[in-house]
């Protein structure tokens, strides 16, 4: 195995291919059968950006509803990548499998900078080159959120390229200008990347007092440049000086309650990793502070605070990283392999200072525990409670919410066959549903829609307030999304079905297809199956 590790080329070669095929396999688990044509789905987050993506290529705009200017995205740069890729000739099942091979790549050539960065901060040391790679390579939520259609995969790979361009920087004495233009389209990938540009800015700015000045002007133009440009095209296009989904999410609740949830999500992170594999990093870090280190903690330790400010995320309770923090995990990877390694070198020195090391037990524990480390971390690291855990990496159970899609897409090419193209269709789940049914949504949650994000979000009682906060599933009003809107149909609820009585029974009528429940509107000419079936969609499935 020692052999092994020297020869560390060979086994990012031989890692690279078992994550390909791995990612191979996870990408097709996440695919299902319908009337027999497989469909390729993505998270339901990234199908809102396939959707904005599908409307921009077909003439209709930047927007999920034509007519209706609301940024319910927060990824543009990502969203015109889904662009380019719906004008391949590629039938709408397959398209999102582009996107998720996209993913793939990204992921993969990440990890040949993630060997890098590792040689660098370890003093070329390939037993923590490898280890990083390993763990980067089958960390479940990294592959989940990379191969599922989001953003994530894009970050990851942007953050390791600044970081090592950072790293080399810093060791050279030249101004990284590609470091700030790398972190400045990453906030093109997502404006909340402007985090960690700041980060590192300020970081080099006090590690490089010699060029100060120059980081200065530099890294604040080009900032300036992407922010505003950003800000300007959205004031003109949407009219809001923010994408609607900050005013959905980060506004209309008490900032401290955010917070409380933030921190309890954010130790319920810990508590995943285990605290003791969490302070190994920082060992690497009192015990052999330099630089580079630094910087990696600098990084990993503002995203994790960005997460307790922002509440977390609303999938916290499917195990391991969320989408905010797992982009910057290679970095924490990194760190505890090195820390790792001063604990090997620590035990090695140890045992062979007792007489009996020579035994076959001592020769086992020196040969093999940084191994045995690496192995404790990846099982602890992927042992969760949620989708996202050992049981996914293994395939025992399938992918994330892949059910859910199937569900979506299903409902989606019924309404597509019973309803009129200008039909509105209320729907919690506003990615998968509008994307296949092309049809104009009624989004119950908010995140497509200005007066939902705009009003205050619901509150817990008593001490669960605490914890309560789930964002972007707090702002719901029955009133004004059925009462006022009038749907045409409405295949989900969301809160106390007792709200949404008043404005659904008696108005509605009830469609039950494969144990399903869709209202349909009475009097609406927009729902057609009458007109083309001699008998209702349920009668036909019996």
């Amino acid at each position: 195995m020692t052999k092994l590790f020297k020869k560390d080329g060979i086994v990012l070669i031989i890692l690279l291919i078992l994550f390909s095929l791995y990612a191979a396999v996870f990408i097709y688990k996440t695919s299902f059968v319908i009337d027999g044509e497989r469909y390729y789905c993505l998270f339901d987050d990234a199908m809102i950006s396939m959707r904005y993506a599908q409307n921009m290529v077909d003439g209709n705009g930047l927007v999920m509803n034509p007519g209706e200017r609301v940024e319910g995205y927060t990824n543009p740069l990502w969203v015109f990548y889904m662009a380019a890729a719906h004008l391949l000739p590629v039938s709408q099942a397959k398209i999102s499998l582009i996107i998720q091979i996209t993913g793939a790549l990204f992921l993969l050539v990440n990890l040949v900078f993630v060997r890098k960065i590792a040689l660098l901060v370890s003093n070329n040391s390939q037993r923590v080159a490898v280890a990083s790679i390993f763990l980067t390579a089958f960390y479940l939520p990294l592959i989940n959120w990379g191969l599922q259609g989001m953003e994530v995969s894009i970050q990851t790979l942007i953050m390791s390229i600044a970081v090592w361009r950072t790293i080399l920087a810093i060791r050279n004495g030249k101004f990284p200008l590609d470091v700030y233009f790398l972190l400045g389209i990453n906030t093109f990938v997502r404006i909340d990347m402007a985090i960690p540009y700041l980060g590192i800015w300020i970081f080099l700015m006090a590690v490089m007092p010699g060029l100060r000045r120059k980081h200065l002007l530099w890294g604040g133009f080009i900032l300036a440049l992407f922010l505003g440009s950003q800000t300007i095209f959205r004031l003109i296009y949407y009219g809001d000086l923010l994408p609607n989904t900050y005013y959905l999410k980060m506004t209309g609740y008490p900032i401290l309650l955010r917070i409380t949830r933030g921190l309890y999500v954010w130790w319920n992170f810990i508590l995943g990793l285990n605290p003791l594999f969490f302070l190994v990093p920082v060992v690497a870090l009192v015990l052999a502070y330099e630089q580079s280190r630094g910087l990696l903690a600098l990084v990993v330790g503002l995203q994790m605070l960005y997460s307790i400010y922002v509440g977390g995320d609303a999938w916290d309770d499917m195990g391991g990283s969320n989408r905010y923090i797992a982009f910057v995990m290679p970095e924490f990877f990194v760190l505890l392999a090195c820390g790792l390694s001063l604990i090997k070198n620590f035990i090695t020195s140890t045992v062979e200072k007792i007489r009996d090391f020579h035994n076959k037990a001592g020769r086992y524990i020196l040969k093999y525990h940084f191994i045995f480390l690496i192995i404790l971390g990846f099982i602890q690291f992927n042992s969760n409670n949620g989708s996202l855990s050992l049981s996914g990496l293994a395939f025992i159970r399938l992918p994330m919410h892949v059910e859910q899609n199937r569900e979506s897409v299903e409902r989606a090419l019924l309404m597509k066959r019973i309803t009129t193209p200008d039909a509105r269709i209320a729907i919690t789940w506003a990615g998968a549903f509008p994307y296949f049914s092309e049809r104009l949504t009624v989004d119950i949650l908010g995140k497509n829609d200005r007066t939902i994000a705009r009003t205050k979000m619901r509150t817990g009682s008593g001490w669960q307030k605490l914890t309560f906060f789930h964002p972007g599933h707090l702002k719901y009003d029955p009133a004004y999304s059925f009462g006022e809107l009038k749907p045409d149909a409405v295949i989900q609820f969301w809160g106390e079905l007792e709200e949404s009585e008043p404005y659904i029974y008696g108005k509605y009528t009830n469609l039950v297809v494969n144990d399903r429940i869709y209202y349909l509107r009475d009097g609406s000419e927009k729902i057609i199956w009458n007109k083309f079936m001699t008998k209702t969609p349920a009668e036909e499935t019996q």
